[in-house]
């Protein structure tokens, strides 16, 4: 069937529905090349603010700067006190340094830091280090020149393993109030030791008013990060609820991630969480480094699709999740110094494959990979310059600790911009879909009513031809049963009359001419035989008709099944039938076509009868039992069986088995068997084995109903 005005009209829609598709895609790839820009721009703006920040520029020209004040000794034999530290050798060991932080990487020994402040007024100011985890710091002020004597110093005990400072000043930071005098050096000390993870302090001298300032502006900026993580957070798992997709809780597990790691590294764990166990506290940051390794290999394994994709780079992204639980093993059992160098590389390399894989497959999907590319590139750079930072290159400005978070944050936003691009794809795609299937349901439909009108013609035309032939067949076979009836009555009037002739000769010869009446005899049981032939096949006629139902009367189960028994024996030459009947099943009344259920036994006898012949001469038994309110009359033979594999279609109307080639016959009678008995509202059974014989049941309620 063709419509080809529909189908020019089909064609033109889509046509313009791909130019309407095309013109929106173009739109959305230009808002997001506006939106990426704007997110670098961004990017480089934090960056340099970060860079500029982290001068260690004081807020009054009265103070001191630190850049170019710091030095720095290690003590490997971790022997050294205070009292040697002042001595005039052990002081021209020290090592000046440039910049406001000291970077030893994951070491085990202690660092000795020595400030040399030159007085411009006389005032106070608030000497400030960071981060809060470290684990012990012990920091020594003095007067300003003040003798190079211990005990001219006063010691402040601080760091994770020590309860939180009570001065009052800070305790995100950890912070002392330093006297300056006009003219004269004010000289610090500061030991650190940390035992699980990188050495690293950032120092920072300003006046109390400089240090609230940064409190609060910090403050500002750590919860605007937070806030925008979390915020980001619950947007994928609102994705995950409209698209059931792992990556979006996989994703989620990475920001999760990354917003515990850098809880931690600005202090918050140290302080709301782990006040007094510094312990704790170090198997927190450990904990999130690498099981945050482990959830974002994960999350990025599916969002890259590298199982298909790249199957090479998928094992690398395994192995790495396995690497990071290794991590957090060790960070469990306080042994993160062993690990934390490994797991850094490992961090930078799975940063820069990211950056990689995700520029490879920058233009597979469009907007969604590209902002991919674009996060995992930011990932790179951010993940890069802090793990360089942890491992101890020194010359990395401070700014570069917050890197991560800066990335991270990035690398977050782009990552959900791109699930929500291809979510928003997928959307339209599914739209798109249901457009082009709507069409095609709707053309299919105009096919389907031509086709359904159609096929009711034809079935319209095939009833009114099966109709006819059902009335043939009706009527051929009312003309059967009436030839049937007619041929019985026409062959019964001689027959009679043979049997009166045969009688009368019978009375005539002497009783000592055995010969003939033996002859006569023979003759008398063919004359009945052949009566009896002609009953059983005008009755089987008469069930096949269309008219059929029996006459449904109360009849003993016994008598029944004796007369059906000597029937039989009348009729049937060959093996002998033996019948047994249960006393009880033989007083039974059962609801039945007498004539009918005679025809069913003489039919089974029939058949048992003729394939017992094909074996041998084994007797056949006719039995009539009863199990509960049911009798069961049963035929049994020994003779040739049935093939188990013909057996489910031994009741087929026409359908005989490979033994029954030997003898005749239609494939009628157990036909008719199950017929007359399902009218009868029983039920009959079959069991046979080749060589060994067949057994069939007919089993008939004894309570009256209605067929």
């Amino acid at each position: 069937m063709t419509l080809p005005p529909r189908s020019a009209a089909s064609a033109a829609a889509a046509k313009g529905f791909g130019l309407e598709a095309a013109a929106a895609l173009q739109a959305q790839r230009s808002q997001l090349r506006l939106c990426f820009a704007m997110l670098t721009a961004l990017f480089v703006f934090g960056i340099m603010h970060l860079a500029s920040a982290a001068e260690a520029r004081p807020a009054s020209e009265s103070l001191p700067t630190l850049n170019g004040t710091i030095a720095v000794l290690s003590d490997p034999a971790s022997t050294l006190s205070l009292a040697e530290i002042l001595d005039s050798a052990k002081q021209a060991e020290f090592r000046t340094i440039r910049g406001t932080s000291v970077n030893f990487g994951f070491i085990r020994t202690p660092v000795w830091i020595r400030l040399e402040l030159p007085g411009r007024v006389s005032r106070q100011a608030i000497l400030s280090l960071s981060p809060n985890f470290l684990d012990y710091v012990d920091i020594y002020t003095a007067a300003p020149d003040a003798p190079f004597s211990a005990e001219r110093f006063t010691r402040h005990e601080m760091g994770d393993r020590r309860p939180l400072p009570r001065d009052g000043i800070s305790a995100l930071d950890y912070a002392v109030r330093l006297d300056f005098t006009e003219g004269a050096t004010t000289r610090v000390f500061i030991r650190i030791l940390n035992n699980n993870t990188a050495t690293y302090l950032h120092l920072q001298l300003g006046s109390d008013e400089d240090h609230t300032s940064r409190a609060v502006v910090s403050a500002s900026l750590y919860g605007a990060w937070l806030g925008g993580m979390g915020v980001l957070l619950v947007t994928q798992l609102v994705f995950f609820y409209f698209d059931r997709k792992a990556r979006y809780p996989l994703l989620a597990a990475s920001t999760l991630g990354i917003i515990l790691i850098y809880m931690g590294n600005l202090g918050y764990s140290r302080l709301y969480l782990f006040p007094d166990n510094g312990a704790a506290n170090d198997a927190f940051l450990g904990f999130n480094a690498w099981a945050g390794l482990t959830a974002s290999a994960i999350a990025y394994m599916h969002i890259l699709d590298l199982r298909h994709r790249a199957p090479l780079v998928h094992r690398l992204y395994q192995a790495a999740a396995v690497a990071g639980l290794v991590g957090v093993g060790f960070a469990f059992a306080g042994e993160n110094m062993i690990f934390g160098p490994i797991g850094s590389v490992l961090t930078i390399v799975m940063a820069c494959v990211n950056m990689v894989q995700g520029l490879r497959q920058w233009s597979e999907e469009g907007a969604a990979s590209r902002l991919r590319g674009a996060a995992f590139a930011a990932l790179c750079l951010g993940a890069f310059l802090t793990m360089a930072q942890r491992l101890g290159i020194a010359w990395l400005p401070h700014w570069t600790v917050h890197s991560y978070g800066i990335a991270g944050l990035f690398l977050t936003v782009l990552l959900t911009g791109a699930l929500a691009v291809r979510l928003r794809d997928a959307e339209a795609l599914t739209r798109q879909m249901k457009d082009e299937a709507l069409r095609h349901a709707q053309l299919a439909e105009h096919i389907a009513a031509g086709l359904v009108e159609e096929r009711t013609r034809e079935l319209v035309d095939a009833r009114r031809i099966a109709e006819e032939a059902l009335r043939l067949e009706k009527q051929s076979q009312l003309q059967q049963v009436r030839f049937l009836e007619v041929v019985s009555h026409q062959y019964r009037t001689p027959l009679a009359a043979i049997r009166s002739s045969i009688d009368s000769i019978g009375l005539a010869l002497q009783p000592d001419d055995g010969a003939n009446q033996g002859r006569i005899e023979r003759i008398r049981r063919a004359i009945a035989r052949l009566v009896e032939m002609l009953e059983i096949n005008l009755a089987r006629s008469r069930v096949q008709g269309p008219s059929f139902r029996p006459r449904i009367a109360h009849t003993n189960a016994g008598a029944l099944v004796a007369a059906a028994h000597q029937r039989a024996c009348d009729l049937l030459n060959g093996p002998t039938i033996k019948l047994s009947l249960e006393p009880r099943a033989a007083q039974a009344t059962i609801a039945a076509d007498e004539g009918m259920m005679e025809l069913v036994i003489i039919n089974l006898l029939e058949n048992a009868v003729k394939f017992t012949a094909l074996k041998g001469s084994e007797p056949i038994k006719l039995a009539l039992g009863m199990a509960r309110d049911e009798v069961i009359i049963t035929v049994a033979d020994r003779g040739c069986g049935i093939p188990a594999s013909e057996l489910p279609g031994v009741f087929t109307l026409g359908v005989r088995g490979r033994h029954s080639e030997a003898v005749e016959g239609s494939g009628l009678g157990l036909f008719l068997v199950k017929k007359i008995v399902a009218a009868h509202n029983g039920r009959v059974s079959i069991e046979s084995s080749e060589a060994v014989g067949t057994t069939v049941r007919v089993i008939l309620p004894t309570e009256l109903s209605e067929p």
